[in-house]
């Protein structure tokens, strides 16, 4: 009965509920984005969830990490994260690593997902996952947000990456500013990328940028390219040529 609407849409169905519980997902980053992305993954039944952060909850997570509560402010993000999630759909899986990712660890951590979903907002675990993931050929779900304005995009070993756009030589502002209602929609568009690469539906965000203006209302669709000069697929080369 839990997933009765879902059964009803032809590309799932009952089959497509089987693959979606035989599925892993890990979930870097349990803040504004990952808190509609895991929610959608566990109410959709994905059945073995991990989530990793190093985080711990503060009152300024409030507006966007929906997941934490005020009673939350001082514990660990993915423990406040887990409980909730826990109460949501018990029939899910949902395991933590409280640790920050870094070279030595990361491609241990995702190593048999079938798909990782980044919901970070610093540039250098992004770069190390992407790395990783296409090493290990996993695809990656990408998004980021500022403001009003958020991206979401796939990336995979042949596709294009956000270096590849120039990402890892632009200079991040700290604090981001961010409006929760962006991190929900843009979470939740991650949440829906995931989901159609674990049934293999649909057509994924390879080589596409969705642009959300949440000022104007417009979503703009941007094709990329894979740079030939790409830091990130070449770092992932040299990974898979070093085994």
């Amino acid at each position: 009965m839990r997933y009765e609407r879902q059964l009803l849409i032809p590309q799932i169905g009952q089959s497509g509920q089987e693959k979606l519980k035989k599925s892993k997902v890990t979930v870097i980053g349990v803040g504004g984005l990952g808190s509609p992305v895991l929610t959608y993954l566990v109410s959709a039944g994905v059945g073995r969830i991990q989530m990793v952060d190093c985080d711990v909850v503060s009152e300024s997570n409030l507006n966007r990490q929906f997941l934490h509560h005020t009673v939350d402010i001082g514990r660990a993000k993915v423990l406040s994260a887990q409980e909730k999630l826990a109460s949501l759909n018990p029939e899910v899986q949902v395991s933590t690593v409280n640790q920050r990712l870094n070279p030595d660890n990361v491609k241990e951590y995702i190593s048999g997902s079938d798909v990782v979903v980044d919901c970070v907002d610093n540039a250098e675990t992004r770069i190390m996952a992407a790395a990783a993931c296409m090493e290990l050929d996993i695809p990656l779900v990408e998004g980021g947000v500022r403001g009003f304005y958020g991206y979401v995009m796939d990336i995979g070993k042949d596709y294009p990456c956000l270096s590849c756009l120039g990402y890892d030589t632009v200079k991040q502002k700290t604090p981001v500013p961010v409006l929760g209602v962006t991190a929900g929609i843009i979470g939740c568009m991650q949440a829906n990328e995931c989901i159609k690469l674990l049934l293999g539906i649909g057509a994924p965000l390879y080589g596409r940028m969705l642009n959300y203006d949440g000022l104007s209302g417009n979503w703009e669709e941007v094709h990329v390219k894979k740079a030939a000069d790409c830091p990130i697929h070449a770092r992932a080369e040299a990974g898979k040529r070093g085994k």
